[in-house]
């Protein structure tokens, strides 16, 4: 069997490359585009101009406020976080007032769940009790649903560090995960509803039909 030249086994080389380059290609695309993917990282429209953000001041509570905070104001939401829940009520019932509608985070808690071995498995959980108030259809809806994030990370305990600074770094990345749910609920409330166009939904006069055309079966 003759020996494939210099040029053959380069070509041969290119080609077993190819699905490699294409799948790596791919990807890049793919990550680089994460953001225009999820569709709303940009300021919007809103129902409703200013929103009420109430959370619970202690300890627990209060390292979700700034997150949020930020995450409604990309969206061009004009948070005030100086209401409660009742002064958001009172301005609602006034024909003669602006509308404001809320946020409420209440209940944040922390669960740590330990599975002891050579390392340590380390699952830490953080849950909250969330209202919404939004305008629907002219009227102040509220709609309440819980929100739990959790994020699992080893430590070892006989290092020469006693400190748990990755769990530290997990509680931050769970405020801010816990924020970005709640951000993508309160966009999905309260942006206004969108009537079909007529673009997506032709009338019957000018849509057009389609033949279906079943071949006969042949003779026995």
């Amino acid at each position: 069997m003759a020996k494939k030249s210099s040029g053959q086994k380069l070509a041969t080389a290119l080609l077993t490359s190819l699905p490699l380059f294409a799948v790596l290609g791919s990807t890049a695309a793919l990550s680089g585009c994460g953001f225009q993917l999820r569709g709303y990282d940009t300021p919007m429209l809103f129902n409703v101009a200013k929103t009420a953000v109430i959370i619970e001041d202690n300890r627990t509570s209060f390292p979700l406020k700034l997150p949020l905070t930020r995450r409604l104001e990309a969206l061009g939401v004009e948070v005030t976080d100086n209401m409660t829940s009742a002064d958001v009520t009172n301005n609602n019932k006034n024909a003669t007032a602006e509308p404001i509608a809320a946020i409420s985070v209440n209940n944040i808690r922390f669960k740590r769940y330990e599975l002891v071995g050579v390392l340590t498995e380390i699952r830490l959980v953080i849950s909250a009790d969330v209202s919404y108030q939004a305008l629907q259809n002219g009227k102040i809806v509220t709609l309440t649903n819980p929100i739990q994030v959790e994020r699992s990370y080893q430590y070892n305990e006989a290092s020469v560090s006693t400190d748990d600074q990755q769990g530290d770094q997990v509680r931050d990345w769970l405020y801010d995960s816990l924020a970005r749910r709640i951000t993508d609920q309160y966009v999905a409330i309260a942006l206004p509803r969108v009537a079909p166009t007529s673009a997506n939904t032709p009338s019957q006069a000018g849509s057009a039909s389609t033949a279906v055309i079943v071949p006969n079966a042949p003779n026995p």
